[in-house]
């Protein structure tokens, strides 16, 4: 089994893929893990930085600069040279991992041109997507917390992660199961008992109690923006399906 984690920067994604592999579905190893665990992050990215590389290379060739945060990203281009390179990883994660996956926000703009890998390679029966949502101001309080990026530029870039992301979902056939942050805060048993349900696997429970802390989001408060109708609109649409 393949499972793709998608979901904007700050959105939860690091603690559904470390739940993930401390319940030995492989989402990277120690020497491909990036960036180390940090102060917003003492417990891990648990982000592959092979699958990383190649989705910031996507994004360059369409000159994009991923540090720069902007809004307004061009729809990523590929070369065979660097689909050659995602079929060697993804080809060497099938040899050495019964059940493995990966997790990077970027990959919500580039999982068209993974995806027809999959098909390519005659491996899309194996693929489930989970999809992690956050609220748009918490994920904007985040990141100006971070990067120092304004809330409104914040908001714009969860409204286009997303809208990429959940675009590609309703278009595809994959299995996908949506869940929210503030959800597996509020209630990480229900929801990661859910979780396993959908991958049909069996979980360690304790996992919650040594990876799940509340503490870990402090952005449900603070200033505050007018949402666009819109991003108001895309939050909702998001929110009926977690």
């Amino acid at each position: 089994m393949i499972i793709i984690i998608l979901g904007m920067h700050r959105s939860g994604t690091s603690t559904v893929a470390g739940v993930l592999h401390l319940n030995k579905v492989a989402m990277g190893t120690y020497q491909n893990f990036w960036p180390r665990p940090l102060n917003q992050n003492p417990k891990g990215f648990y982000e592959n930085y092979d699958f990383r590389k190649i989705n910031d290379q996507l994004l360059k060739n369409a000159g994009y600069d991923v540090k720069s945060y902007l809004a307004d990203i061009p729809s990523p281009e590929s070369t065979i040279r660097i689909e050659e390179k995602m079929k060697k990883l993804i080809l060497g994660n099938i040899n050495n991992h019964s059940d493995w996956g990966w997790k990077d926000p970027r990959t919500c703009l580039t999982i068209q041109i993974w995806s027809s890998l999959f098909t390519e390679l005659n491996l899309r029966n194996e693929v489930k997507i989970v999809f992690v949502s956050r609220s748009p101001i918490s994920t904007a309080r985040s990141l100006n917390k971070r990067n120092e990026l304004p809330l409104e530029d914040g908001v714009q870039l969860w409204k286009t992660y997303n809208e990429r992301a959940l675009k590609f979902c309703e278009n595809s056939k994959y299995p996908i199961y949506y869940c929210s942050f503030e959800d597996i805060l509020k209630n990480p048993i229900y929801v990661c008992n859910q979780l396993f349900q959908f991958l049909e696997r069996d979980w360690d429970k304790s996992v919650v109690n040594q990876f799940i802390d509340s503490s870990i989001s402090t952005n449900d408060k603070g200033e505050d923006i007018e949402l666009s109708k819109d991003i108001l609109n895309l939050e909702k649409k998001i929110s009926l399906l977690s």
